[in-house]
């Protein structure tokens, strides 16, 4: 396995003493452990042929309102959470959740569309439930395991939505996940001339407002790791003891698990 520099973890990334009360897991959102590959992608996303620059602006660019959880992202001693490749991943898990929650395109990051190819493509725009939908809370991303490859480089990611909540009509937050962390996988193809889309990949913003993608694509994104011996792993990257996440999805809570500060966030790129 070949793995890079220095291992990140997420400042206060640890259990919030918040028990069974507050925390989020929605199978709605296509969120189970599927063991197949998903067959991702956007409906009307066909590319025209020319590449967006990564410095284009994209300025309108902003995370729905009704998306109102935080990415929180920690990584493996040995994995650089700030690399190329790390924040190409980053920004693809990102997104995808982003658009499957919000069941829109528009609601990924800029360059998304570009990055995955159309035959791997999903029609986010028109869900089987087209229910608006409003989320709180926090999700949990752990960088694994990352190898490179002949054409770019193959990670394993641990996903716990456990601490991302719905919000419902009677007002009461319902977690869209349970104790269960899913692992998952996702492979990127770097382009031929791999440049530094900023000096900069972290900062305070919830979101790039430029293309970060800059010419990577998606080779394949699996939803349920196919080592099994990934997800005893996964549980333990947890900020959260598996006794104190909600034991099952869908479960009323009166508060929220927290909306925490996004980690390692976005930089103001105008301002690099």
């Amino acid at each position: 396995m070949t793995s890079v520099s220095v291992g990140v973890v997420a400042p206060g990334y640890g259990s919030n003493g918040m028990g069974a009360k507050g925390v989020r897991l929605n199978f709605e959102r296509s969120r189970l452990p599927i063991l197949a590959a998903i067959v991702l992608t956007v409906a009307g996303c066909g590319s025209s042929g020319t590449k967006p620059s990564a410095f284009e602006s994209s300025s309108a660019y902003s995370v729905p309102g009704n998306m109102g959880f935080n990415y929180r992202w920690s990584a493996d001693p040995g994995i650089d959470l700030y690399s190329r490749q790390a924040t190409v991943i980053r920004a693809y898990v990102e997104s995808y959740y982003l658009a499957i929650d919000a069941s829109a395109l528009s609601a990924a990051y800029p360059g998304f569309a570009e990055a995955v190819p159309q035959h791997k493509r999903a029609d986010f725009d028109h869900p089987v439930d087209p229910t608006d939908r409003r989320y709180v809370g926090t999700q949990f991303q752990h960088l694994m395991w990352m190898t490179k490859t002949e054409r770019g480089w193959f990670a394993t990611i641990c996903t716990g939505d456990y601490s991302v909540m719905e919000l419902g009509e009677d007002g009461k937050f319902y977690n869209v996940g349970s104790k269960y962390v899913n692992a998952e996988t996702v492979e990127v193809i770097a382009p031929n001339e791999v440049s530094a889309t900023s000096a900069n990949s972290s900062g305070p913003e919830r979101a790039p407002t430029i293309n970060v993608f800059d010419g990577w694509t998606l080779a394949e994104h699996v939803k349920g790791a196919r080592d099994q011996n990934a997800y005893a792993e996964c549980d333990s990257r947890m900020p959260d003891a598996r006794d104190v996440r909600p034991q099952k999805a869908n479960l009323p809570h009166d508060t929220p698990y927290p909306t925490l500060a996004p980690y390692p966030g976005w930089p103001r790129y105008d301002e690099n």
